[in-house]
């Protein structure tokens, strides 16, 4: 059980980290200050420098610390077994992505927003790369086992990955992650032309 000091580091970076999002979200992060932020989280400025060096450690914890979380959750091999996809757990997986994107809304919306990070987006996106890249890797997949080029597909679903995240957080009507789980899953193993109920004409 946490003591009272460790509840207090937690609170004070909690209110740091919500005043934080805030500035970002109202003026940007190039025109924010220490004092800025100390102001907005009620704290002062030597109480800041005692949990960061400056902003840019603020950024990069907070950067790090939600795309470790979400790297604990994705993980594609958990559906795929001896090249085939387990329905069931493509479908788990894709639910727990979003359910921890939406405990995370405001930080997501704040850095792929208006005002937000460009360098978080790029993270994002090396981050699933790099995740698919380990998979096909752990699965003991090679360059002859894909019928178009790895990188290709790779980046195609890193980049649809991410913009689907984007769409989302973006939406006020917005579908649960159960929803989106079941819909995603659709794509995933249909395509968006199978998914959208299109026949193909023409043999590929």
């Amino acid at each position: 059980m946490a003591n009272k000091e460790d509840l207090r580091i937690i609170r004070t970076r909690k209110l740091i980290g919500e005043a934080f999002l805030k500035l970002i979200k109202q003026k940007g992060f190039d025109n924010i200050t220490i004092q800025n932020i100390a102001d907005e989280a009620m704290i002062n400025r030597a109480t800041f420098y005692l949990h960061y060096q400056d902003k840019y450690d603020l950024l990069d914890q907070m950067m790090n610390s939600v795309l470790q979380e979400l790297l604990n959750i994705y993980n594609p091999k958990k559906h795929i077994q001896k090249q085939q996809v387990m329905i069931s757990k493509l479908r788990l997986t894709i639910q727990s992505v979003y359910e921890n994107v939406e405990r995370h809304r405001s930080f997501y919306q704040v850095m792929l927003g208006e005002h937000g990070i460009y360098d978080f987006r790029v993270k994002l996106e090396e981050f699933v790369v790099g995740r698919f890249e380990e998979n096909i890797i752990e699965l003991n997949m090679n360059e002859d086992d894909f019928k178009i080029p790895k990188k290709i597909l790779i980046h195609f679903a890193s980049s649809a990955f991410v913009g689907m995240i984007d769409w989302w957080l973006k939406e006020e009507n917005y579908p649960t992650p159960k929803e989106m789980s079941l819909m995603m899953s659709q794509i995933v193993l249909k395509g968006p032309v199978g998914a959208a109920g299109i026949e193909v004409g023409d043999h590929l």
